[in-house]
């Protein structure tokens, strides 16, 4: 039930942010996925470190991994995570070309006129889009910097 007041709050966040102006969005549509591609980038590159941390581990603490639900909560989590922020860096970039199509599909709410509706429409899911993606960014660090400081804790006891 939690997740569902967020989301519609953030769907709300997004409709009231969006803009229907042609050079509002299309600053979104050109920043956006440079720097989603970019985080998934630093993102892939933080695991590869916690890899090799962990490979360069001794066979006690690589047991310890193996073997504990914490570390494979993580990788559960962290590949769930890194899946959503490919979906979203998907969807950023498919959106700008889907707002371009006409829909056989015209609907008119209060009176705006259906192009305004579609415009706000594909500006709010960019917004959207774009507020989960950071999100998921945001929770990616702040998890890997922890573990990160967690391998550093098991390599001192190591020694």
């Amino acid at each position: 039930m939690k997740t569902i007041i967020y989301l519609s709050l953030l769907i709300l966040i997004a409709f009231l942010f969006s803009s229907v102006e042609i050079n509002s969005y299309q600053i979104l549509e050109r920043s956006l996925p440079p720097v989603l591609g970019a985080c998934l980038g630093g993102v892939l590159a933080c695991t590869s470190i916690v890899v090799s941390v962990l490979s360069g581990s001794s066979k006690e603490t690589k047991q310890k991994a193996k073997t504990s639900q914490k570390y494979s909560r993580f990788i559960a989590s962290l590949e769930k995570d890194v899946k959503i922020l490919v979906i979203c860096l998907c969807f950023i970039v498919a959106l700008p070309y889907l707002r371009t199509l006409d829909y056989p599909l015209a609907l008119s709410i209060f009176d705006l006129p259906p192009e305004y509706l579609k415009q706000k429409l594909f500006s709010s899911l960019e917004i959207f889009i774009a507020s989960i993606a950071f999100m998921v960014i945001y929770e990616l660090v702040t998890v890997l910097i922890t573990i990160l400081k967690n391998m550093m804790v098991i390599h001192d006891t190591d020694s």
